[in-house]
């Protein structure tokens, strides 16, 4: 019977999750009777897991005295940072290049004001990585920096990682959380005299996911893209009615 309780309460929190990004979310029950006496608990629980999707952007740019010049030059700083990438071993649905963007820099003064006479043309354009090999993602991203030896003006920001499939994860989480208040409850009413009785109310705090060892939190929902290995936390706050047994 705990168990059938302890589910349900887990299925109906789970079951008002919001998706923001898969992660905020919220929901609250309340059946509340009146003149009851009532104890309030908290409920955590965590699991470790890890990440199977990695990201990460480059982006490269050129210059020339003309806008044939730099876009010429771009095409080759493309080809370059390409073939790295299929030599890492990304196939082609994994390398997503966007779009080139040109434009020109005007000369200024000596007082710093732009004119009308051009400086020079520039290109540029990002190429972004997505892969389920994550440590070959970690690796790639700074090993793009490497063709910096081979001229191309190239910049890389840091890798990203995320979980892909976090709803079976959510729910154990608030399975977990769920028997984890139940048993301080049990606790605290015994030890008063009482007996744990009907659910009044379940609350469901946002679902944390921090990097291991990790003591962030936040009102708004905490999602480390940092690392590969991640801890999946939450919290629920539950409240029982407490029948006071007759001496």
């Amino acid at each position: 019977m705990k168990f059938v309780q302890t589910a349900l309460v887990a299925a109906i929190l789970a079951g008002g999750m919001i998706a923001s990004a898969g992660l905020v979310s919220k929901f609250f029950l309340k059946v509340r009777h009146e003149k009851v006496n009532a104890i309030a608990v908290k409920g955590y629980a965590e699991k470790d897991v890890a990440s199977d999707i990695g990201k990460f952007s480059c982006r490269f740019s050129t210059e020339g005295a003309t806008q044939r010049e730099a876009y010429g030059a771009l095409l080759k700083s493309q080809a370059a940072v390409l073939a790295h990438l299929r030599a890492q071993g990304f196939g082609e649905k994994e390398i997503q290049p966007d779009s080139i963007n040109t434009g020109r820099t005007m000369k200024r003064d000596e007082k710093g004001n732009e004119t009308n006479e051009i400086h020079h043309y520039y290109a540029s354009q990002s190429v972004a990585v997505a892969s389920g090999d994550v440590e070959r993602i970690r690796s790639a991203a700074s090993g793009v920096m490497d063709l910096i030896k081979e001229g191309v003006d190239i910049s890389a920001g840091e890798p990203r990682f995320y979980v892909s499939d976090l709803k079976s994860t959510k729910m154990e989480l608030l399975e977990k959380a769920t028997k984890d208040g139940y048993s301080r409850a049990l606790a605290l009413a015994g030890n008063s005299g009482g007996k744990v009785g009907a659910l009044l109310s379940a609350e469901q705090g946002v679902i944390q996911i921090t990097e291991r060892h990790s003591t962030d939190t936040s009102g708004g929902g905490v999602y480390d893209t940092s690392s590969i290995a991640k801890t999946a936390k939450v919290v629920v706050t539950l409240e029982y009615a407490v029948d006071t047994e007759k001496p």
